[in-house]
């Protein structure tokens, strides 16, 4: 990250208001650190971006997987009342006739 900070020009504005080189040079190196230890780089971003899609695939196949279970347990709920509904029908009808 300290690649993009330009260290001369930032020494030389701390000279230009009133810092020693020695101190000018001390205060550019804490801070090039600090930015080095602290900031997140792209490259970090892009693997976690890519760890937390392999994450949420996973979670979404099994969503998927679920979803697919319950469907198959709905039509057979749906089926059985169906059939249920059927036989009612047909005893109702011939008590009725």
């Amino acid at each position: 990250m300290a690649g993009n900070f330009n260290l001369v020009a930032f020494m030389d504005t701390l000279n230009e208001g009133g810092f020693s080189e020695k101190q000018a040079k001390a205060l550019s190196l804490a801070l090039v650190q600090l930015m080095d230890s602290h900031l997140l780089t792209r490259d970090y971003l892009d693997l976690r971006l890519a760890e937390l899609k392999a994450e949420f695939k996973g979670d979404i196949a099994t969503v998927e997987i679920s979803m697919a279970r319950l469907k198959a347990d709905l039509i057979q709920w749906m089926v059985t009342i169906l059939i249920v509904q059927t036989g009612a029908t047909a005893v109702l009808f011939k008590l009725l006739h």
